[in-house]
């Protein structure tokens, strides 16, 4: 996911958007969630070989009608409010704009489908991680988000969800 300074481009500009997320993706540092400093925070080596996937079935029990708040360097990146059903998702920008998605998952992967939002392009995908009582999202190339909190708070497209 992009840094917490990114500011999507505006929707005229789709192919710019894709841009700044997959740059940012890549070079994004993480910290832990709130209730940990960032020494504790795991490393991207650490998560993939000590910590455990979450299978599809888990996922979307923990996730099913609710939202999950994400933290990159210890900033609220984004939110994920996803259906009851599996499948489908919103996914929140730091700045309130809202994006819809389809997910998918293909062992180890959630792959989450944005189509043409985002320009078109491949799925993003993400491993759902359990590392020492914490979740992660860890994906192919970048750094790992740190799943702060799971919860009810509906999304409120174009609203900061900082606040």
């Amino acid at each position: 996911m992009p840094s917490p300074a990114f500011r999507p481009a505006p929707r005229s500009a789709p192919g710019a958007r894709l841009a700044r997320a997959l740059c940012a993706l890549l070079a994004a540092a993480c910290a832990a969630p709130a209730f940990a400093g960032a020494a504790d925070a795991p490393t991207r080596e650490q998560l993939a070989s000590e910590g455990r996937d979450l299978s599809p079935e888990e996922w979307q029990a923990l996730v099913g009608g609710r939202t999950v708040w994400y933290r990159i360097s210890g900033e609220v990146w984004g939110r994920e409010s996803y259906r009851a059903e599996p499948g489908r998702v919103t996914f929140q920008f730091p700045d309130g704009e809202c994006l819809e998605a389809s997910w998918s998952y293909v062992e180890p992967w959630f792959c989450f489908d944005f189509g043409e939002a985002l320009g078109g392009g491949p799925p993003h995908c993400f491993r759902h991680i359990r590392h020492a009582e914490t979740l992660w999202a860890l994906s192919r190339s970048g750094e790992p988000q740190s799943i702060d909190r799971i919860d009810s708070t509906p999304l409120t497209c174009g609203v900061d969800p900082t606040s």
